[in-house]
């Protein structure tokens, strides 16, 4: 129905008219969808690369005999079953601008204030940090899972051999995580891409759509405009777009089965 609907003009009331690729034409010459698509490659760049970077320096240290292990993966996994909304609503407060968390400590260290909500050119940060927190303990566990699956032979070997601690990780543990890698990585990208709650929560794609995303942009085209058509086909090439990463993934569930 979304195929259908992308190519008629319709408000969610009366009878849909067909109108063609007119509504490809329409978002592909909205400024505004164009910025939520590079949005939305911004926040995917920044996220997805620090994710797997935290997400693996955690789960190497929490891979090892260390006290309250346990505790401290359960406390690191924690943010991943709260909700997104819970979330926003949470780090809101902490970036308010005047009673806020992170703006009582910037002061504490001798830095200005910043108007996290309200400034474009912070706002998206906010967002991305926020992120950090709530995703990064999910992937901390599927590493884990990916170091625990490599026997210990191999690194036996490689220190009879004399091979350093870094000479064990760069030549053992990289690449036999490498379908661990691979998979933690389009899972994040097909996340990003698919991110609304929290962004909408947080931000609702302001200020000046500097946050909106392809999601919120659809959202917004169907539910604030009754621009049905438009959404639709904004949606079919969201569609398209994951449906490259969710074949790639697939893949790789086949090769690593």
């Amino acid at each position: 129905m979304t195929f259908y609907y992308s190519l008629v003009q319709w408000s969610g009331l009366g009878q849909p008219k067909f109108i063609g690729l007119k509504n490809y034409a329409t978002i592909f010459s909205d400024r505004v969808f164009m910025l939520s698509l590079i949005n939305t490659v911004k926040f995917t760049l920044a996220t997805v690369p620090v994710l797997m970077v935290l997400a693996l320096s955690l789960a190497i240290v929490l891979n090892k005999k260390i006290p309250l292990r346990g505790v401290i993966r359960s406390i690191i996994y924690m943010p991943a079953v709260v909700s997104m909304v819970a979330a926003g609503m949470i780090f809101i407060w902490m970036f308010n601008s005047q009673t806020g968390l992170i703006n009582y400590v910037l002061e504490f260290l001798g830095f200005s204030k910043i108007d996290w909500i309200n400034d474009p050119s912070y706002a998206m940060i906010m967002v991305i940090i926020t992120t950090l927190w709530t995703r990064t303990g999910y992937n901390m566990v599927i590493y884990i899972a990916g170091l625990q699956s490599i026997s210990a032979e191999y690194y036996e070997a490689a220190q009879i051999d004399g091979a350093s601690s870094w000479q064990q990780f760069r030549f053992i543990t990289m690449p036999l995580l490498t379908f661990t890698h691979v998979f933690i990585m389009i899972t994040c990208v097909i996340h990003s891409f698919r991110a609304f709650d929290l962004i909408y929560t947080m931000t609702k794609g302001g200020p000046l759509n500097s946050t909106k995303t392809l999601v919120v942009y659809i959202y917004d085209m169907a539910f604030q405009k009754n621009r049905f058509g438009v959404a639709s086909a904004a949606g079919v090439i969201l569609f398209l777009i994951l449906l490259v990463f969710t074949l790639i993934r697939m893949r790789i569930d086949r090769r690593n089965a």
